[in-house]
């Protein structure tokens, strides 16, 4: 959860410097590629920092929360660090390219364009071989968990909604997040043998949205598994159909691998498979709207919503921002309106809308409830629980008024990942800049605010722990099989000094 923040705070430091350049009228021709070097930076931190690290932490606390376990801690602890170290490196060398790294312009090294600022040649293939490091530890991570949640399980336990939906998604992010490993890989084969490795453009692409398409869920899905979870609490009232809540799990999930070619929209794509996408997009868009609409009874039938905690305020507004964010993509297969908005501002004020809605605000309540849980003292005074709901907030508002313009500049025409625009959309471009120099506070008031929290709440355990007389050590059996303990441990809560086995 903490890489998470990490990355959020240099994909934030990307996108405003990104802003600063598309709006200062002094800039010249020159910083188009400190520009589009931003652009690669945050795309990547977003796509493959923040939204694995979110994910798996979101999965692992699911588990969490019903009673299950990590097995493999030294494995996942391993993974994390190369996941994260591996990107790292390969963002060191200044990408020009943007995350999508469609060929052929993502491996192109000479005079008039290149696809790193500081790799080149032979590092460029080891900046990509980091890149492959990275996505198949994110894959090995999130198959560990699947296995760990089947081995720590109880015959006769029925795991809550929130860790249903955690493992199915960490088992979808197991099997997509492999193409992008073997498409990277590619790169690696094809720049360190360019006369016997060749890239196909096409099916790079077809591999490459195997994956592309089902990340984009890889955080929403978990936090539909924590809506399911939470909203109940604070609305007062069981969820309305949990049959429902669970049976949507199969259609989200499979769903999410199948219709990945919408991506593809202005491609020269034969018409029946159009029709494809138009049907297949819409019938996975009835499973996010069966999330809404049984999140809504379970609101609207409830003893009323307690929105004035800061937890339920978070998974309101996520689910909230889900609705409005999906609406705009509702239009969007349909290959008439497709073609006129596809590559424009009117689908970057979509997907970030559902970003900064239900994957932000939501990973922050996530985040919230885990410091409580992690440090049982700790409860939310007043002031600070007043403090977090204002910044939840400034947050949210100004964020939402940034979704909204992105949209309707998109929709009068204005292209992305253009830094040369029509002066017409000047005044949208400055009314970005400033909705997001006002919003940005919030969400680090609300987070600052809760670790602050987390800390004084752990010093004055300390002060009294530092008066109290220790316990006696714990007795513990030797056995000879050491998984037997693993399960015993797992399968019975073990109070200190209690001997294993009733010896």
């Amino acid at each position: 959860m903490l890489g998470s923040i990490a990355w959020l705070i240099t994909l934030g430091v990307a996108a405003m410097n990104m802003r600063t350049y598309l709006v200062y009228n002094s800039n010249s021709p020159t910083v188009g590629p400190i520009y589009y070097t931003l652009l690669s930076i945050h795309g990547w931190s977003a796509m493959l920092g923040l939204v694995p690290d979110a994910a798996l932490g979101v999965i692992l606390y699911s588990m969490y929360k019903s009673n299950l376990s990590v097995v493999h801690v030294r494995a996942i602890t391993t993974l994390f660090w190369i996941a994260n170290i591996s990107l790292a490196l390969a963002l060191f060398g200044g990408p020009d390219m943007g995350w999508y790294m469609y060929p052929p312009l993502a491996i192109t090294d000479n005079a008039v364009f290149q696809a790193f600022r500081l790799y080149h040649g032979a590092t460029m293939g080891l900046a990509y071989l980091f890149l492959a490091l990275n996505s198949a530890a994110g894959a090995m991570a999130a198959l560990i968990l699947v296995v760990d949640s089947y081995l720590t399980k109880k015959k006769d336990q029925k795991i809550n909604i929130f860790a249903a939906y955690g493992v199915a998604f960490s088992l979808v992010i197991g099997v997509t997040l492999p193409a992008l490993t073997a498409s990277e890989l590619w790169y690696v084969l094809a720049i360190w043998f360019p006369s016997a490795i060749k890239v196909n453009p096409l099916l790079w692409v077809i591999l490459f949205w195997f994956y592309g398409h089902p990340v984009v869920y890889y955080v929403p899905f978990p936090l539909f598994g924590a809506l399911y979870y939470y909203i109940p609490i604070y609305a007062g009232r069981p969820l309305f159909s949990e049959r429902w809540a669970r049976l949507n799990i199969f259609l989200l999930a499979i769903g999410s691998m199948l219709i990945w070619v919408h991506h593809l929209q202005t491609f020269p794509l034969p018409t029946n498979l159009r029709a494809w996408i138009t049907v297949s997009t819409l019938v996975l868009a009835s499973g996010s709207g069966l999330t809404v609409l049984n999140l809504g009874l379970t609101i609207l039938t409830g003893k009323g919503y307690n929105y004035k905690d800061p937890l339920g305020m978070t998974f309101l507004i996520a689910l909230i921002g889900f609705i409005i964010g999906g609406v705009q993509a509702l239009p969007l297969p349909i290959n008439l309106i497709n073609g006129v908005v596809h590559n424009t501002y009117f689908v970057v004020g979509h997907f970030h809308l559902v970003i900064w809605t239900l994957i932000l605000v939501g990973f922050t309540g996530v985040f919230l409830d885990l410091l409580k849980a992690s440090r049982p003292n700790l409860e939310y005074g007043v002031k600070s629980r007043k403090l977090m709901l204002i910044g939840i907030l400034l947050w949210t508002v100004p964020f939402v008024g940034i979704g909204y313009t992105m949209s309707v500049a998109g929709y009068l025409g204005l292209l992305r990942r253009v830094i040369a625009y029509p002066p017409m959309f000047t005044d949208y471009m400055q009314l970005m800049s400033f909705l997001a120099e006002i919003g940005i506070p919030g969400l680090v008031l609300t987070i600052s605010t809760a670790i602050a929290e987390y800390l004084k709440a752990g010093s004055s355990a300390s002060r009294v722990n530092a008066f109290s007389p220790s316990p006696p050590p714990p007795s513990f059996m030797v056995f000879k099989d050491m998984r037997e303990t693993v399960r015993e441990i797992g399968n019975k809560p073990v109070n200190r000094g209690e001997k294993i086995g009733g010896k």
